[in-house]
């Protein structure tokens, strides 16, 4: 008997999707579309991961210049946040969003498809029979409860769902060296008239900053500048500065990555008061509830996808999603010629107009589970194009994928390797008008 058949059993479900980011949300929302009982477990108090908690400014590259590679639960999302800003339409290459829009919006989306959503339940354990997960384990405001289900969808962004069950992973580099994560932030009030006429005469925050860099009194070495976004009338949201050196499954360096991070945003927030024009009333008005974190886990599946496959712009017979952003591997140190290296090579790697790779079916499946799919960042591939696929759009498509395959998977018992992917491919393009060419 499993030591924890004990446990309160919280809920019970066809599809369990573990984590409330872009991929989970991708995941849920298509699994309920096809007519699945959804439970969703959530660690935080919102949907949207990254776009919400995480205060990360900007969805990116939805599209690869020619075609809406992220159509479907992505594009669902986008449209309604975009309406609800009073913006005309989506940017679909890069659209910056307000995150309090962005939370509301995905419980209404999860709401309307008939998801089951519990929030602040952090994934403790996983029990597994064989190739199959039976259930998880969450910990919560009273204690250890388990989940039951047919099929688990692992959209942790950590693969700690598959990890837990036993799957093989890889982490970071030869080394184990990880990308740095970051710590987003909110300013306000901004003057954006303002900025914008400072930003024509060369003083935009990017171009203020390298000059200071270049004549060495920038307050931290951060050749990998992003920037702030326009995310609210009078607010920004700031991708700023790096926490390096950070391995974001240790938990004394996660610990130290927030702490770190709200004291990088200080002294990056004193930079825009002082020489930004538009900031100089701004208050540093949040730091981010959730860490930025780029790269943990990479669950190995029945396919690997690799950077050769990137160069190729290679495509599958099983492809579930298409997608085309560049290689974006974020430096692990305070090293200036890494920092500047992460700039060049997007530039290099960029694909033309109407130019994506496929993702196919077999690198969302953990090699050794039956019933489990991977999404997100974690899912089977190498460092090179896990840096590319590790966006938002990219977690989203991921996502929708395995939710539509899991609901299909249900006529078989869970198993997964089980599902046509010619009729899924069908299914995903009629129900969420995917990008399955």
């Amino acid at each position: 008997m499993s030591c924890f058949a004990s446990l309160e059993v919280l809920a019970d479900a066809d599809v369990i999707v573990c984590g409330g980011g872009p991929a989970g949300l991708g995941a849920s929302i298509a699994a309920a579309r096809n007519g699945a009982k959804v439970v969703l477990l959530e660690q935080t108090g919102a949907l949207g991961g990254m776009a919400s908690v995480g205060l990360v400014p900007s969805v990116i590259h939805m599209t690869d210049g020619k075609n809406i590679t992220a159509a479907g639960v992505c594009t669902d999302i986008l449209a309604e946040v975009c309406k609800r800003m009073n913006l005309p339409k989506i940017n679909y290459g890069w659209q910056n969003v307000n995150a309090e829009i962005f939370k509301q919006v995905c419980d209404e989306k999860a709401a309307e498809a008939g998801v089951k959503v519990y929030f602040n339940q952090k994934l403790a354990a996983v029990e597994r029979e064989g190739a199959y997960v039976k259930s998880v384990v969450v910990a919560g405001s009273k204690g250890l409860k388990r989940v039951t289900g047919k099929v688990f969808v692992d959209s942790t962004g950590d693969g700690a769902l598959s990890a837990f069950a036993g799957a093989e992973f890889e982490v970071g580099d030869k080394d184990g060296n990880t990308m740095s994560p970051s710590l987003c932030v909110q300013y306000a009030p901004v003057d954006w008239d303002e900025y914008a006429k400072g930003a024509q005469e060369g003083k935009s925050d990017r171009a203020l900053w390298k000059k200071m860099l270049d004549n060495g009194t920038a307050p931290l070495l951060e050749h990998h500048f992003v920037g702030t976004f326009k995310c609210g009338e009078r607010m920004a949201t700031g991708n700023l500065g790096h926490i390096y050196g950070t391995n974001c499954l240790n938990e004394d360096d996660i610990t130290r990555g927030y702490t770190e991070g709200r004291k990088i945003a200080v002294i990056i927030h004193k930079f825009f008061k002082e020489q930004v024009p538009g900031f100089q009333n701004s208050e540093l008005v949040n730091t981010a509830s959730l860490l930025s974190v780029r790269e943990t886990r990479r669950i190995v599946g029945d396919y690997k996808l690799c950077y050769d496959d990137y160069l190729k712009r290679s495509h599958f017979e099983d492809d579930i999603a298409r997608f085309s952003y560049p290689i974006d591997i974020h430096s692990s140190k305070v090293n200036a010629d890494e920092q500047k290296r992460v700039e060049e090579r997007l530039h290099e790697t960029r694909y033309q107009d109407g130019e994506n790779y496929g993702i196919p079916y077999r690198a969302i499946l953990p090699k050794g589970l039956e019933n489990v799919y991977i999404t997100g960042r974690s899912i089977s591939c190498d460092r090179e194009i896990q840096s590319s696929l590790r966006v938002m759009p990219g977690c989203f498509v991921t996502g929708q994928a395995a939710g539509s395959a899991a609901a299909m998977s249900l006529a078989s018992g869970g198993r997964t390797r089980s599902v046509d992917v010619a009729k899924l491919r069908a299914n995903m393009r009629e129900k969420l008008g995917a990008f399955l060419p």
